[in-house]
């Protein structure tokens, strides 16, 4: 508009989302940045050498080609692809290849889960894939339940609408894992060995994956080998010994490029048997046998260890100096594999294999170390999340362990436990039956940062279960006591009261026995969580002063327990003790260093405002509250207090900008949709 002096003046106010031009005056502008979620890329790159497979990925574009047909016309679920064969026919490689090939045909991410990773005990628990699955997509912690149901809702409403997404599900043994993972839209690859027949009735499209036909061992050969090289005789030959099975020829071309000048021919007379045909074991074990001697070592030393997976750093810490070597070399070979940068996992093929040859002194070497890794690794961890926290110690000496990750960051700590966690597990059982009693109470200890950011309770419970047993067998009652603690946390977040009341039970006993005040104020805070939650607010109100007092000295402890006897307070209808009790924790804390807790207090500092009937004074509280969480990044606790807020807002403009900020707060905390 032009204004008095000729000029043109351009004003805006209120809010605005998305992109906004302005030229001249800006007044009471609102900008919210409309962002796209997460777009995960997670399936691994294709394997170098891929062929043939043409009537496969035919039928993969064919099913994607119909998918987004049906997405056009704004029906139908997720479009189901079971890839099905025996061990080694090279499914996973497919479908690798197929995502890679057609990567610009899911805008919205290729998810990827390896469903053997989760199997403990022959069972997956699906409720920690579908958590894990929603945080890729951008769902905050905060926000996946605890219950499966519940996590996998979250994740199911997380995939609503994207219709350009992919999961590459490996491993499957039931079609129940697999239905309980399905988005509600996209594309979902399954592999299995087993045909999984059931899935039919939920549209599932078979795609058969046997051997590699002549031509294609043909022309994955000769991409190895020259003409002149191969004669038509000698291949026939290892397409028979080999029967199409892409790891077994892959084995075999390690031998005939290994430098020993062995030919084809003389590579399938050592693999033929007396019966003319020759097994994956045979091809592993001429591969073995063609290695050096520090990379056959290595590659027992890995079949000795009891996880899935392995990180690089656990495989030079086992190896010694040739170790980098040596994992190059098994990876060239398609022995081992990595997932992701540093994270490596054998073929289960391979893995069987490399499981046999060990000897008992070997078995028990990398139980050992393995285990020592484990427990340095998750102290590294523990670090980097929660920083200086009361720890308690152990007694007897401590391996050195060569090389470990950098993890410098929490969200690397956490994001390297993700990937590792069930290796991590593994050794840690293996330590409880080795009778490394201590090692496995402090590897537990040490696990509470990502067991309560990350919360799969299925390990959580197991671990604690053994950490208690371990602790005991110590002659702990202080790691006792806090094993039995951090146990009792996981029920008490799985709603689970009458389980987590039977699991402190025990806790009284050892309470004579524990002389740090700190534990018995941690004691006490689990047991006010407890009380509150099932509705008993004194009870919980005088657990948290007696958590309280046990922390005397420390002020941070003393804050943080009068933040928790506050809420305990105003679930008594006492808002002014609560308010005294928030005022004296804010003075305890003092500076930016304690600026995460200060915006906590003052969500709750807020509410008891308005309990005792202060509006004013309590939207300036919440106010203050929001912009500290926002600064900080905190943006869940940010919607906490912009949500009360939004009730006391007066005025339709002063309602429109706290929305917008809501809006905002609520993406950034990833709030799942629905």
């Amino acid at each position: 508009m032009s204004g008095g002096d000729g000029r043109v003046h351009n004003q805006s106010s209120g809010t605005v989302f998305g992109p906004h031009i302005q030229a001249g005056v800006v007044e009471q502008l609102t900008v919210v940045h409309r962002e796209r979620p997460p777009v995960p890329r997670d399936v691994p790159g294709p394997a170098h050498g891929f062929v043939n497979r043409t009537a496969e990925l035919a039928a993969l574009d064919a099913a994607f080609d119909a998918a987004l047909a049906r997405g056009r016309e704004g029906a139908g679920g997720p479009t189901l692809l079971v890839l099905s064969g025996d061990g080694g026919m090279g499914k996973s490689a497919l479908s690798y290849e197929w995502a890679a090939r057609r990567v610009e045909r899911f805008p919205d991410g290729q998810l990827h889960v390896d469903l053997a990773d989760a199997r403990r005990g022959g069972a997956v628990d699906l409720g920690s894939v579908a958590a894990g699955l929603a945080r890729r997509l951008g769902v905050g912690a905060d926000f996946v339940p605890a219950d499966p149901a519940g996590r996998a809702a979250v994740y199911r409403s997380a995939t609503a609408g994207r219709h350009g997404l992919l999961l590459v599900l490996e491993n499957a043994e039931h079609a129940s894992e697999v239905r309980a993972l399905l988005p509600r839209h996209g594309m979902v690859l399954v592999t299995s060995r087993r045909p999984l027949g059931t899935l039919r009735m939920d549209g599932a499209r078979p795609v058969p994956v046997g051997g590699l036909d002549a031509a294609a061992c043909r022309e994955l050969v000769r991409s190895w080998l020259d003409e002149s090289e191969v004669g038509e005789a000698a291949l026939g030959g290892l397409l028979r010994v080999c029967e199409g099975r892409p790891l077994t020829l892959r084995a075999v071309g390690e031998r005939l490029l290994d430098g020993s000048g062995a030919g084809v021919e003389r590579v399938v007379a050592e693999l033929t048997r007396e019966g003319g045909r020759t097994t994956m074991r045979d091809a592993f074990d001429r591969v073995h046998a063609s290695f050096p001697p520090a990379t056959r070592r290595l590659y027992r030393l890995l079949g000795a260890l009891p996880g899935p997976t392995f990180p690089r750093e656990l495989a030079l810490s086992l190896g010694g100096e040739d170790a980098a070597a040596g994992l190059a070399a098994l990876e060239a070979a398609r022995l081992v594999s990595q997932r992701a940068p540093g994270h490596y996992a054998f073929h289960d093929e391979v893995r069987a294999h490399a499981a046999t040859l060990p000897d008992a002194g070997e078995r028990a070497a990398v139980r050992e170390a393995g285990s020592a890794f484990a427990l340095a690794v998750c102290e590294l961890v523990d670090r980097a999340v929660l920083g200086e926290r009361l720890r308690l110690t152990g007694e007897e000496p401590r391996p050195e362990v060569a090389v470990l990750p950098e993890l410098s960051t929490s969200g690397a700590a956490l994001a390297w436990m993700e990937r590792e966690h069930a290796g991590v597990l593994a050794l840690l059982r293996a330590a409880a039956e080795d009778g490394r009693h201590e090692r496995v109470w402090l590897m537990c200890q040490a696990l509470w940062a990502y067991y309560h950011s990350r919360k799969p309770y299925g390990d959580w419970i197991e671990s604690h279960r053994l950490g208690v047993v371990a602790a005991r067998w110590a002659g702990r009652p202080d790691a006792e006591l806090r094993m039995i603690n951090q146990l009792a946390r996981a029920r008490v977040e799985l709603r689970e009261y009458a389980a987590a009341e039977e699991t402190l039970e025990p806790a009284e006993a050892l309470l004579t026995a524990v002389p740090q005040r700190q534990l018995r104020g941690v004691l006490h805070e689990t047991r006010g969580v407890l009380a509150r939650a099932v509705g008993r607010p004194a009870e919980a109100a005088a657990h948290f002063r007696a958590a309280k007092d046990a922390n005397a000295g420390d002020e941070r402890g003393m804050a943080v327990q009068g933040y928790q006897l506050a809420g305990a307070l105003l679930d008594l209808a006492r808002p002014e003790a609560a308010l005294a009790e928030l005022d004296e924790a804010l003075a305890r804390v003092p500076g930016e260093r304690n600026a995460a807790l200060h915006a906590r207090i003052g969500i709750v500092r807020g509410e008891a405002l308005r309990a005792a009937g202060r509006a004013t004074e309590a939207a300036a509280a919440l106010e203050a509250a929001a912009g500290l969480a926002e600064r900080l990044g905190l943006w869940s606790k940010a919607r906490a207090a912009l949500l009360t807020l939004a009730e006391l807002a007066r005025g339709p403009e002063a309602a429109a900008r706290v929305a917008a900020r809501l809006a905002e707060a609520s993406r950034r905390a990833g709030v799942p949709p629905g």
